[in-house]
């Protein structure tokens, strides 16, 4: 564990920390096989009219809570503090739905609570315990109406009363000066695309690598770099960077002087890097796939959404060949959708109002 369980104030915020085993320390968690099949061909049930989730019938493995239990981490201590009869808490704020901390949490303390659950489609979430997770929330907040229609679907008779709030996003544009201070330090060119986040398979990064590749020598003044660390390998070359972790000062000049940011990740509940990239002005290509990140696209005009490797393909050519005026007319389509849906104010306000809601109500 990076802390020790406790208590300490960070911040003037009063913090407690609570002790777990490590990861899979009863052996490795696994779906159940009929809930991973749900997930593989959950286009056809879809399509069939079916559920998606099977109901919970109280058995441990088969509803998945011994598969959260392994996966951890497995805070019994904060379960006991959720559900001992002197806890003083108005209202509980419960992150990430996936997790045993809110997957076993939320239902314990029930009443008075906001679940944030950054929902992806992955097979985990086709458990059918997470149908009690999302009944037992007093309010759900979502990132995105795509996030929104997700868990409808998944979970049509427990998914209750909910809004889409959304994050905060305030960055401001570094200067022309420090973008060019920073493209000359990290030995790029005019011309370059730029991948910011966890660097892995798992999020498009392969696919996102070979795409490239099949064309690099078509723009052979150009080139992508892999801003961030993670268990892919990228192999740098003349045409590709890796500049690894970086200052978030170093990162916004990144951006902000790439022709367009890329996002293959298929599986994203609200996905700041974009939204950030679109208040720098940047365009993005982004996975088709993704239905968060093709949302954003479409309702911002600030890019393109794609479904293939041609499609990544042309869009890249593309993104290298436009214009200033073209690029300057997109990363203002991207900057009033960041304006108008996720400003500090909006999100706040919004966040102000839900509190007071779910404190208000019996529990």
């Amino acid at each position: 564990m990076h802390f020790e369980p406790g208590e300490q104030w960070v911040d003037n915020v009063r913090v407690r920390r609570f002790a777990h085993p490590l990861r899979n320390a009863q052996g490795r968690a696994r779906v159940p096989r009929r809930h991973k099949l749900r997930f593989v061909f959950r286009r056809a049930i879809h399509w069939l009219g079916l559920p998606a989730v099977a109901l919970p019938n109280g058995d441990d493995r088969y509803d998945g809570l011994e598969y959260l239990r392994r996966q951890g981490p497995h805070c019994s201590g904060l379960i006991d503090e959720l559900t001992a009869a002197t806890t003083p808490y108005d209202v509980v704020i419960f992150m990430t739905a996936l997790y045993f901390p809110t997957a076993v949490g939320l239902p314990a303390w029930g009443g008075r609570s906001i679940l944030i659950p950054t929902l992806h489609d992955e097979k985990v979430m086709y458990l059918p315990w997470f149908h009690r997770v999302f009944a037992a929330a007093g309010l759900t907040l979502f990132n995105t109406t795509a996030e929104r229609d997700l868990a409808h679907w998944l979970y049509p008779a427990s998914a209750g009363d909910s809004r889409v709030v959304g994050a905060g996003v305030l960055v401001g544009r570094p200067s022309a000066e420090l973008i060019a201070i920073t493209r000359e330090r990290f030995r790029l060119p005019a011309r370059y695309l730029v991948y910011v986040g966890r660097i892995e398979k798992g999020k498009g990064c392969a696919d996102l690598l070979a795409a490239w590749q099949s064309i690099a020598t078509q723009v052979p003044r150009a080139v992508l770099i892999f801003v961030g660390q993670g268990d892919f390998k990228v192999t740098e070359s003349p045409q590709v960077r890796c500049s690894g972790f970086v200052s978030d000062t170093d990162r916004d000049a990144l951006v902000a002087g790439a022709d367009a940011l890329l996002m293959p990740s298929r599986n994203e509940s609200l996905s700041l890097v974009l939204l950030e990239a679109f208040a720098l002005g940047v365009p993005a290509v982004v996975n088709a796939g993704c239905a968060v990140l093709a949302d954003h696209v479409r309702a911002s005009g600030a890019g393109d959404a794609c479904g293939t490797a041609r499609q990544w393909r042309q869009a890249m050519l593309r993104s290298l060949e436009r214009t200033p005026d073209e690029r300057r007319r997109l990363g203002a389509c991207g900057r009033q959708y960041v304006e108008e849906q996720y400003s500090w104010d909006k999100v706040c306000a919004s966040w102000f109002d839900a509190v007071e809601r779910v404190t208000v109500e019996p529990n």
